[in-house]
Formats: structure tokens, C-alpha cells, sequence
């Protein structure tokens, strides 16, 4: 199938309707439904290809792991999965967060493979993304991919100190009227409203806020819709 603003059916008869010999489809096998039309210079990275190499390397770890399923995902031309490790522990005055992973991929060019560092809140197990204080690592779908899980785990666990540091700073800072601005311009002003009232200014923590943020965001966004909310809170708390 192609688009060519008549139609978007392949008429042997017509060969403006064909794919240019430069680009290729890339087609469900089960359903024969079309997910996108990439560059013929493409190379694919199955998803189950992707997963089963990074369970290869978690079974190496001397930790534990568990699927996180409340913020993982596969669509067509997405996936998302997040595992845990629940005995790296970060922790607030209230509940002890587990130390994760993300890993995503895509069908449809929209993003290469990527693995992240995360965390995961054990109380309302909100969802956070650590990307201010720990860098990412990718594999691009043009030059495959390793992920060398172990040795990065053992550089992030010595950024816990700093990432501790800067939770426990959260928890004794207030929140103020340029903080609930940044929230609704730079995260949604929709979500800023639901979460804090005018009065709680000046009273609320910051870690509190970034709770109720992310426990909205673990609860009432789509999976497939949640790390865009999670970066931008990374990035406004400096986590």
C-alpha cells in the first residue's frame, strides 16, 4: 500500500502507486497489516530478538529482576519494557525506590534502540525516569546493538550517592510559584492543575510534587505516552 493522494491501494496498472525501489514495507506477518514504509537501507531490529539478547544479559547479573508491567508496552510500531532490580534501592522518607531500566525500540524509524535508566516507587509504584544524573545508551538499527548491561549498572550504581543527595534536597525544598509555572509549561498545564492547589504553594515539598506528577502519570496516561511526561520531569526536578 502506498499514498500517492488518490489512493492508497497498489494497481498493477498504475506504477505511480507502486513503492519507489528505494524504500520497503514493513508488514505484521500474522495480520499482514502494514505498520510503515521505511528506507530500503533500514535494517529492523525484531523485537523479540531485542528482548531475548537483553534477558541474556540480565540472567549474567548477580541481581535480580522483575518485568515492570505498568510502564511497559508493545504496539505496532512501538515498545516499551521496564525492568526493575529490586535490591538496587534508592530511597525518600517513605518508601524505598528500585533502580531500573527501559528499553525501547520502534518499527517505524520513530527511534532507534534505547535503554534508559529508571526507577520505580514501591508505595502507588510510581514511575520515574533518571536522566539528568545518569546518561543514556543507544544501538542504532543501522549498526546493531550491545547493550554491556553489567559494567553500565555498576557506573550508574556510583552516581546513588548523588542521586540520593538530590532526592533528599527535594524533600526539604518548597515548592513556589516559578516551580507551579514550569510544571504547566513545560510538563502540562492540565497536570499541574490536578495535582496542587494554590494554597499547598509554599507548603508542599518538591518531592511531594513530583510524586503526585508521577503517580498521574503512572496511573492515568497510556503506557505508550508516559515516557514523554517522565522525561520532562527529569529534566524540570534536575533527577
Amino acid at each position: 500500500m502506498v499514498d500517492n493522494d488518490r489512493d492508497s491501494t497498489i494497481h498493477m496498472e498504475d506504477p505511480s502507486t507502486f513503492i519507489n525501489n528505494s524504500y520497503k514495507a514493513i508488514v505484521r506477518s500474522d495480520t499482514n497489516e502494514l505498520i510503515s514504509i521505511v528506507k530500503d537501507s533500514y535494517k529492523l531490529v525484531r523485537n523479540q530478538e531485542l528482548i531475548d539478547s537483553l534477558f541474556r544479559e540480565l540472567a549474567t547479573l548477580s541481581y535480580a529482576f522483575k518485568i515492570d508491567s505498568r510502564h511497559s508496552f508493545v504496539e505496532n510500531a512501538q515498545m516499551r519494557l521496564q525492568i526493575i532490580f529490586p535490591e538496587l534501592l534508592l530511597h525518600d522518607s517513605q518508601s524505598d525506590i528500585a533502580f531500573g531500566i527501559s528499553l525501547f525500540n520502534s518499527y517505524d524509524q520513530s527511534l532507534g534502540v534505547r535503554c534508559e535508566f529508571s526507577g520505580l516507587r514501591k508505595i502507588c509504584e510510581n514511575g520515574l525516569v533518571l536522566r539528568s544524573m545518569l546518561s543514556r545508551f543507544y544501538g542504532k538499527h543501522t549498526s546493531g546493538f550491545s547493550f554491556g548491561l553489567g559494567e553500565k549498572l555498576e557506573e550508574a550504581k556510583m552516581f546513588f550517592p548523588d542521586i540520593q543527595e538530590r532526592i533528599n534536597r527535594l524533600e526539604h525544598l518548597r515548592v513556589t510559584e516559578e516551580l507551579v509555572e514550569q510544571v504547566s509549561d513545560k510538563i502540562s498545564k492540565r497536570l499541574a492543575e490536578k495535582v496542587i492547589e494554590d494554597n499547598e504553594i509554599f507548603r508542599l515539598s518538591q518531592w511531594d510534587l513530583l510524586n503526585r506528577i508521577t503517580n498521574h502519570i503512572s496511573h492515568q496516561i497510556e503506557p505508550r505516552l508516559q515516557n514523554n511526561y517522565q522525561q520532562a520531569v527529569s529534566k524540570l526536578f534536575a533527577i
